[in-house]
């Protein structure tokens, strides 16, 4: 039996190296076989258990955090996450899940408690091709609604964990499969000028430092993502260049 574990943090800003846990919102999920025909699902998961933990930062919260969580100083002082538990869950885990998983994986890396843990992640921003399925945003709660149900509690860690998991069960098996694929970063090298607004269009970012436009692609994308190079950006052979930027974990 598969176990997977959907993880959320709330944090008091978005540098692991400095900033600080606030709150844990965990579900945890047993996979089973299944052969659903309306939605063409092949897994099931059925929720088992459920932990949420606040944390005290040790210093005051930054302006408007208490605004975007409902969490304030008071609420928080004194409090301790279950980190035993909160090992003990993602130990069993098969597959972790979060939305954005590279913030909350950094943050939970630098937690000693959790040292030594080798963990496989999956991302259900970038392992689910979402623009495929025909969805402009991938953004939790805008997700949330275009699948017809609202997060009645954005930015608290037990609320958008289950929100995802709500969000991402007909997609969970492209999501755990998607996420064993390797990444690499497009460069559209050498591209003209005219074909910019090509390239923002279809999800190419302008990197200043190196001035050129870039994509991460997985590698179940690359062909598609040469052909639309060649034929839309240099309308022939195509001169850009790939790197791989990370395996699976």
């Amino acid at each position: 039996m598969d176990i997977g574990v959907i993880i959320d943090l709330e944090t008091t800003g978005t540098d692991s190296a400095q900033d600080q846990v606030i709150e844990v919102g965990m579900l945890e999920f047993v996979m089973t076989a299944a052969s659903d025909l309306a939605t063409g699902a092949t897994l099931r998961a059925d929720m088992v258990s459920a932990y949420s933990g606040l944390q005290d930062p040790g210093r005051s919260l930054p302006p408007g955090m208490a605004e975007l969580t409902g969490l304030s100083d008071e609420v928080l002082a004194g409090r301790t996450v279950d980190w035993p538990q909160v090992r003990q869950m993602l130990s069993r885990a098969t597959v972790v899940i979060a939305h954005n998983a590279a913030f909350d994986r950094a943050f939970l890396e630098r937690r000693p408690e959790l040292a030594g843990l080798e963990l496989h992640w999956a991302c259900s921003i970038k392992h689910i091709d979402w623009h495929r399925h025909g969805f402009k945003t991938r953004a939790l709660n805008y997700l949330a609604a275009d699948h017809g149900f609202v997060n009645p509690f954005a930015h608290r860690a037990l609320f958008d964990s289950a929100t995802t998991f709500r969000l991402v069960m007909p997609y969970l098996e492209e999501l755990i499969r998607r996420s064993y694929l390797r990444e690499f970063l497009i460069s559209a090298t050498n591209a003209p000028f005219e074909t910019k607004d090509v390239l923002r269009a279809r999800g190419y970012r302008w990197n200043p430092d190196v001035r050129v436009w870039a994509k991460a692609v997985l590698e179940d994308g690359l062909e598609e993502e040469r052909a639309f190079l060649a034929a839309e950006v240099y309308k022939g052979a195509s001169r850009h260049r790939e790197e791989q930027v990370a395996e699976p974990s």
